[in-house]
């Protein structure tokens, strides 16, 4: 299990380790430490034992609260084993209409859309302190594990130096353990929501660039304490 960077967990999907990523200063990433994946509301005891296993201790929900169905027996068991946090990345906004129509006609594009997530500094910064503060291996993830645990994933692998490549890479792998790539084809309306393009990763990526300097500046700008950062490099990289 040490070194595996998909994990086989039964019941959910999209569980992947940041671990075993060369950085462009010489370094890789630590296995083990953080660990995305798709929701955990399908998941049974035998999934909850391999995280314990994996020494999982904090999970970071980036759902919006009326995502979470709360009278699950998966979310009890999860509240009851693990750190549970729910930080809204999206806050309480949810696309409207018109957006959806945009994105499906291509009029705006996806990774234009993550621009939201990246600026939503309070929640960031949250996140960034929870992941800092945490003793054991972090698990985090949205709905599928794709968007908002791609933003996330983004910017941990960008304070670590982690190469441009690696990182849009990462991203882009989602939609074909998620099953999209065989179930859906390119040409259908809805599949620019479901195919991690790596052109809206770049666009994110270039974002944060572009905007801030980098993703230490990036930090700084929403506030994130500067140990904080350094904490969170250290636990990607040392």
């Amino acid at each position: 299990m040490k070194y595996l960077k998909r994990y086989p967990v039964e019941n959910i999907k999209n569980v992947r380790d940041l671990g075993g990523v060369p950085t462009i200063y010489g370094n890789v990433t630590n296995w083990g430490k953080f660990i995305r994946s798709a929701s955990l509301d399908d998941s049974k005891d035998c999934d909850i034992k391999y995280l314990i296993d994996l020494g999982i201790t904090t999970v970071i929900d980036l759902r919006r609260e009326g995502e979470i169905d709360k009278s699950l027996e998966s979310h009890k068991k999860i509240t009851d084993n693990f750190d549970y946090h729910n930080v809204s990345l999206a806050g309480d906004r949810e696309f409207r209409q018109e957006e959806i129509d945009m994105i499906i006609s291509r009029k705006l594009s996806v990774g234009a859309s993550y621009r939201n997530l990246i600026d939503n500094y309070k929640g960031v910064r949250e996140i960034m302190e929870i992941m800092a503060g945490a003793e054991g291996s972090i698990l985090f993830h949205c709905q599928e594990g794709k968007d908002r645990t791609g933003m996330i994933s983004m910017i941990l692998m960008g304070i670590a130096d982690v190469s441009k490549s690696d990182i849009i890479a990462d991203y882009e792998i989602s939609s074909a353990y998620l099953g999209y790539i065989e179930r859906y084809e390119k040409s259908e309306d809805w599949s620019v929501f479901r195919i991690t393009d790596p052109y809206n990763m770049r666009e994110a990526y270039e974002y944060i660039i572009r905007k801030y300097g980098g993703f230490y500046e990036y930090l700084d700008y929403a506030k994130v304490d500067v140990k904080t950062i350094d904490k969170l490099r250290d636990m990607m990289i040392n």
